[in-house]
């Protein structure tokens, strides 16, 4: 810059080319030391002495230079530059920011200049597996006991310890035990200083408000920005060269001395052997990672599918080298987990020796520990994320898938807590976005619990029962899905109702929580029958016999239940009517019915008189739809409290059935030429008269014209209680079984119903 301005100055006087050069020249200086080029030490360093005569001509050069805008004049700072100057005193914000800076060291770094994750390349070679160890800065204030990294995508931990104090201790292992490598830094205090200018200048940069209007010192905060990221750099890694440097490193807790770069890879490589010695070997990019790809993805999803629907298939079905045909081969077809046996494909424990048999063994370990209770998948994961595994998520998926089809009738399969009996694509879709919401369930049929399953299995095994393709568990759903079919059947009223044992009611409510079918055989429907939960550990032949009979005596109490009640309204239904027997009850009912059709306007009568007659369903439709219609609700809905309202209800109307068949009866008998009605009057003191009142069909008009003076009376106009007590006592006048001069008199307190 200074040589493009002297370019610009030739032409113009010789004086001014030499006071450009001695301003840049005191520029340059002032970098480094505390020389500032003002305007008075410009003009003297251009002159022999102070007192020379050509002092003032050298100070009118200064000026024309800065007219002619190829000096400026920074008056903050009292000094000219030969480029744009600026008002803000870069020096003085650092320098003041520098005095209010007291972070500690690792602090500063982590801020200013966070280290990368490393991987160790040759533990990568061998195995297929990427692992990286997270590079941290610490210092005293840890407590390295309970230091973890800061994600579970890291394999360990390499901490640079960045304090003049030597730990003490230094634990083998992370919290969480993964490895940790403890690394002594040397050179602090080049590295502090360093830190703290690229950190100070970073905040000037950010926040100094004069930046936002002063483009000047915005450039120049900028360069000094660059300039101390730049000079940082280069300090760390002199400070953690070591080739160079005297650091000292803590490996598995035992102080080391490593003399090169290649050497520390070399001793990450051993550190993840050691830490992680069952980890599979696996030649898989695509599969063998935390995350896949959108691509990898897929592959993963078509090849589970594949295991899912087509594991009787070679190659599980699949054409061509695609992606998924690569997990195939690496995962399943190597190990030897897919291959066939006895002239069958299916899927087995992987081969002796191959590097995926302890991804294998632990699964399937895990998933025979759930004896008592259901494990969830998420434990597995974070199981297998640990040591001595260290198992990338991507493969396990399908592992599991292996596994779960292997054991596809010991092991139980579940989601959020629900029995899953066919495994899908989708269930593992979303396995692999929440682990957690799957677990499975070890059904464990050994002594006491075997004897137990094949009583069971006699008394509920249908023998035609074929297993549908893919369903889990079927010697166990055998035994169970009949129980759960069953109580899915019952009616409401069976459900709810008291009129059982308390035992048959402790195993119906057992039957209706169940979501384990291993449970409900083996500890529900035991304990609700009076014995203990059946155990794997004991055999007693004996205790099984016992258990299957009460088993059978519940299931029959419970299944009966309703025809017990219908049974109950048959027997209503016949005392009511007083037929011959209960078992000619529709019979009979018919009989007494077929005249009253059409001749009964009353809804429920009617209905009744309909159904009663009905011939076109069978025995327990028709009871049910009498039941229904006399208690105003389905027999099966019913609960206890029903059945003495369908008691009441069926003498109400059974008596109003009886005054119409008889009413029928007698008009039957009169002939035609009038109408009938029946009048039926109880007294306060239970007596009643009922009479059958025939009304020729000529005196119609002359009994509606008397009606009609009564009802004009002015005694009884705009009163219907007066109407109600006048038909009460002409009814008891004309009716009466006492003499009318009796039914004259006064009668204190009595009161008439018709």
């Amino acid at each position: 810059e200074i040589q493009s301005l002297i370019e610009d100055a030739r032409g113009h006087s010789v004086g001014a080319i030499q006071v450009l050069k001695t301003i840049g020249i005191l520029n340059l200086i002032t970098t480094s030391g505390p020389l500032k080029a003002t305007p008075a030490l410009v003009a003297l360093s251009l002159c022999d002495s102070p007192q020379d005569q050509s002092l003032p001509q050298w100070q009118e050069e200064i000026t024309a230079l800065q007219q002619r805008s190829l000096l400026t004049y920074s008056k903050q700072r009292d000094e000219l530059r030969i480029w744009q100057g600026s008002d803000f005193n870069v020096e003085a914000a650092i320098f003041e920011r520098l005095e209010q800076e007291r972070s500690p060291i690792a602090e500063l770094l982590e801020n200013t200049y966070p280290l990368k994750q490393i991987v160790p390349q040759r533990h990568y070679a061998e195995t297929g597996t990427l692992r990286y160890f997270e590079q941290r800065y610490g210092d005293s204030r840890l407590d390295l006991n309970k230091l973890a990294c800061s994600s579970g995508e890291y394999d360990g931990l390499i901490l640079y310890w960045m304090d003049r104090t030597t730990p003490e201790f230094v634990p083998e292992k992370t919290s969480e035990g993964k490895p940790l490598i403890v690394v002594e830094v040397d050179k602090l205090d080049v590295l502090a200083t360093r830190a703290k200018e690229f950190q100070v200048l970073k905040k000037i940069w950010k926040a100094a408000p004069e930046l936002q209007s002063d483009g000047v010192a915005r450039r120049e905060v900028k360069q000094r920005l660059i300039d101390a990221e730049r000079l940082l750099d280069e300090t760390v890694r002199r400070s953690f060269d070591w080739a160079t440097s005297q650091n000292q490193g803590w490996v598995e807790g035992k102080l080391s001395r490593i003399p090169s770069a290649r050497a520390f890879q070399s001793v990450l490589s051993s550190v993840c052997d050691r830490a992680y010695p069952k980890t599979p070997i696996l030649d898989n990019e695509l599969i063998n990672r935390r995350v896949l790809t959108s691509q990898g993805s897929k592959a993963r999803r078509v090849l589970i599918e594949a295991m899912l629907e087509r594991a009787d298939q070679s190659r599980l079905g699949l054409e061509g080298y695609g992606p998924e045909v690569a997990m195939y081969f690496s995962v399943l077809e190597a190990s030897g987990i897919h291959r066939r046996e006895e002239g069958e494909w299916g899927f087995y424990p992987p081969r002796v020796g191959t590097g995926i048999s302890p991804l294998w063994e632990a699964v399937e370990a895990f998933c025979l520990a759930a004896k008592d209770k259901q494990l969830s998948i998420g434990d597995l994961y974070q199981q297998l994320e640990q040591p001595p595994y260290g198992i990338k998520q991507g493969m396990v998926p399908v592992v599991l898938a292996a596994v779960l089809l292997y054991h596809v009738d010991d092991v139980g399969f579940y989601k959020d807590g629900t029995f899953i009996p066919v495994m899908g694509p989708e269930h593992f879709e979303l396995l692999v976005k929440d682990p957690s919401r799957f677990s499975v369930k070890y059904f464990e049929m050994v002594g006491l619990r075997s004897q137990v399953f094949r009583e069971l299995e006699s008394i509920l095994r249908s023998p035609n029962a074929k297993t549908p393709a893919g369903v889990r568990n079927a010697s166990l759903l055998v035994v169970a899905k009949p129980l759960f079919s069953f109580v899915r059947k019952l009616p409401k009223y069976t459900l709810n109702t008291k009129q059982i044992s308390s035992e048959a009611r402790q195993v119906l409510a057992a039957l209706q929580t169940a979501q384990e079918p291993d449970e409900l055989l083996f500890t529900s429907l035991p304990m609700a029958c009076g014995f203990e939960a059946m155990t794997a550990a004991n055999e007693d032949a004996d205790k099984a016999k016992a258990f299957r009979k009460q088993l059978v005596q519940c299931l029959h109490e419970i299944q009966t239940a309703y025809d017990v009640l219908l049974n109950s309204c048959q027997t209503r239904l016949y005392e009511a009517f007083g037929v011959r027997q209960a078992v000619n009850l529709r019979e009979d009912l018919q009989v007494q019915a077929t005249p009253l059709v059409g001749k009964c306007i009353e809804p429920v009568l009617k209905r009744f008189i309909l159904a009663a007659v009905d011939g076109t369903t069978d025995d327990k439709e028709w009871l049910e739809a009498l039941a229904m219609i006399v208690a105003d609700k389905p027999p099966k809905s019913w609960m206890d409290d029903d059945t003495t309202r369908f008691e009441r209800a069926l003498s109400d109307l059974v008596r109003r059935f009886k005054n119409l068949e008889a009413l029928q009866k007698e008009v039957a008998a009169k002939g035609t030429g009038f109408t009938a009605k029946r009048l039926t009057i109880t007294e306060q003191d239970g007596r009643e008269v009922n009479q059958v009142i025939w009304v020729d069909a000529d005196k119609e008009g002359m009994l509606e014209e008397a009606v009609e003076k009564v009802l004009e009376l002015p005694e009884l106009q705009g009163d219907p209680k007066l109407h109600q007590a006048f038909i009460a006592k002409l009814s008891e006048r004309i009716l009466g079984d006492r003499p009318i001069s009796d039914l004259d008199k006064p009668r204190e307190g009595r009161k008439h119903a018709v």
